[in-house]
């Protein structure tokens, strides 16, 4: 059963979308699953394209990780920056 699912994400800054897309770029190699990687200014668009559903959920599951990692970067530099 073939998958797939695009997932848009808008960052703070360009910058912080730039550091992102960087990042994902390492997780494009699965072997039985895509990811397509595209930014638009602090817009981050990730599509996760797979052979079947357990290939689908790692991809998944590691840009989303990846994401809550992000987040969680962004977050603690807002918070530096605001003191």
């Amino acid at each position: 059963m073939k998958s797939k699912a695009k997932l848009r994400v808008r960052f703070d800054s360009e910058r912080a979308a730039d550091s992102a897309e960087h990042a994902l770029q390492q997780e494009k190699g699965f072997e039985r699953a895509r990811i397509k990687i595209a930014r638009n200014g602090a817009t981050l668009e990730v599509g996760i394209f797979a052979q079947d559903v357990i290939a689908f959920r790692a991809a998944m599951n590691s840009v989303l990780r990846n994401m809550q990692v992000f987040e969680s970067i962004e977050k603690d530099i807002s918070e530096k920056v605001l003191k």
